[in-house]
């Protein structure tokens, strides 16, 4: 529960305990289905280290996971017209959840159809059509259910490039009630506290629900068919600029509690503090995500601005409590590739020394920040050390051209001594909160780095072969290569 629930918080917890303890799991087959789902997730995060050394379980079966998974699958009905009910979506969704955790990206995409089949034959979209009886537990399963779907299916179309099934504007669904699950019970309360955990639930909602417009502003970038007209060019104009919009996000992140805005404070023993953690973690990471998505609606960004919004990515992870980042999991490793494929571009580019030297300081930050993820999270096993070896090949190319270059000018001093001292190595990025457009180093660091070289060292282009930096040279995504696998067994249920 710990390591699901402050993310996807798609249970009351109570009523949970409650019905498990009354072994309702094994008589009714949807909640059968959403708790095994459950189970398929917590475990997997806990074997990739969600949970901290401390909780490990030694004696527990390598695929546990594997086999919650396979029961919750049995036990939705193949025929969908006849799964009824929020157990079913809940399932399914938690179930691509888990496919993305295990890597198996074919699997996610088949239980997101699943949910989205499910959702539009119960015209899950609009609450009125919901059934009149349910309870006000239910009622704020079902609210947490659709916007954790709504995110998790515009996130999978900014990170894997895939359709929109979901779109804000034809939702009917109200926001959670930001309300602590104990006092749902009592039926009287304030939907609107500041000071819950699920405001911050509330707020990464926003935050997908502008990423589903600004992933519409990029698609539309593309260059134009010439089998048709371009009706979203002759109907639809963004004239806000990026910046702005990205201005106005961070404005708005400013706006929350404070709690909500602390991402570095380390997991302590209340509950809600806990919760509160998580959540300010997920916000960062998903604002790191808009920026990069705003970033990439323009194709004229200079070398300095890609590594600023780069750097100011992986400062933030870097200063994200370890236990947070571990609950994230597997998803923060798709916001890192995104990082990755924005140096990635750099390093395909003209360069000079100076970026050059950024943009390989940024590749070792994220080897960096890999090796703490990677060493529980299965799926990314040796993408640091990939990584790693892909910057160690460029060295040596660039200290075999410094050779060159001495040996045809016998009285120029190496280019790697002229860098090995660069201001740069210093330098840090602003926090997080107060930068709209990238962090750009102070004037006084610029002119330092400036007097440490000469000026042909300074502004001398190069650009690197592409058996080094072409697209198939980098580990994105961290070789996520896990061959999608099915299990099957007997249904856990009494029938």
């Amino acid at each position: 529960m710990d390591v699901v629930y402050p993310i996807n918080p798609l249970f009351h917890g109570p009523t949970l305990w409650e019905r498990v303890k009354n072994r309702q799991h094994l008589t009714h087959r949807d909640f059968f289905a959403s708790v095994m789902a459950a189970c398929a997730l917590a475990a997997a995060r806990a074997r990739d280290g969600a949970t901290g050394d401390t909780r490990r379980v030694a004696d527990r079966p390598e695929r546990t996971s594997e086999i919650f998974f396979a029961a919750a699958a049995d036990a939705v009905s193949k025929d969908l017209s006849k799964a009824r009910g929020l157990g079913y979506m809940r399932a399914c969704g938690l179930l691509a959840i888990t496919a993305i955790q295990y890597g198996q990206i074919n699997t996610m995409h088949q239980y997101m159809g699943m949910y989205h089949t499910l959702a539009a034959l119960q015209q899950f979209h609009d609450e009125r059509k919901w059934p009149s009886d349910i309870t006000v537990v239910e009622l704020e399963e079902r609210r947490r259910t659709f916007w954790t779907m709504y995110s998790l299916d515009i996130y999978c179309s900014v990170v894997f490039d895939s359709v929109m099934k979901s779109q804000e504007n034809h939702s009917n669904v109200r926001y959670p009630s930001e309300i602590n699950d104990e006092d749902l019970l009592l039926g009287t309360f304030d939907t609107t506290n500041e000071d819950n955990w699920l405001r911050g639930f509330n707020f990464t909602t926003d935050l997908y629900r502008i990423l589903e417009h600004s992933i519409k502003r990029v698609r539309r970038t593309k260059p134009v068919r010439d089998d048709r007209i371009s009706i979203t060019r002759l109907l639809i104009a963004d004239n806000i600029p990026e910046a702005q919009v990205m201005d106005s996000v961070v404005s708005l992140f400013y706006q929350l509690p404070p709690a909500l805005k602390d991402y570095s404070l380390r997991q302590g023993s209340d509950k809600n503090e806990s919760y509160m953690g998580f959540q300010a973690a997920n916000i960062q990471a998903t604002l790191q995500l808009v920026r990069m998505t705003l970033f990439s609606t323009s194709p004229t960004h200079d070398v300095n601005h890609k590594c600023d919004v780069a750097q100011h990515a992986l400062s933030v992870f870097h200063d994200i409590a370890p236990e947070y980042l571990r609950a994230i999991s597997t998803p923060l490793v798709y916001h890192l590739g995104g990082i990755g494929s924005i140096l990635a571009s750099v390093m395909e580019g003209l360069l000079c020394e100076i970026s050059y030297q950024r943009v390989r300081r940024l590749l070792v930050s994220m080897a960096d920040l890999l090796d703490g993820l990677e060493s529980g999270l299965q799926p990314t096993a040796g993408a640091s050390r990939n990584l790693r070896k892909r910057i160690d090949r460029i060295d040596r190319y660039m200290e075999d051209q410094q050779r060159l270059m001495r040996s045809v000018q016998p009285g120029q001093p190496p280019m790697q001594a002229q860098t090995l001292t660069s201001p740069y190595r210093g330098y840090t990025v602003p926090p997080p909160e107060g930068m709209v457009n990238g962090a750009l180093p102070p004037s006084d660091q610029q002119a330092q780095i400036m007097d440490g070289m000469s000026m042909e060292a300074q502004y001398d282009e190069f650009q690197l072969p592409q058996d080094l930096v072409h697209d198939g040279a980098w580990p994105w995504p961290f070789g996520f290569a896990a061959p999608d696998q099915q299990m099957t067994m007997d249904m856990g249920f009494q029938r």
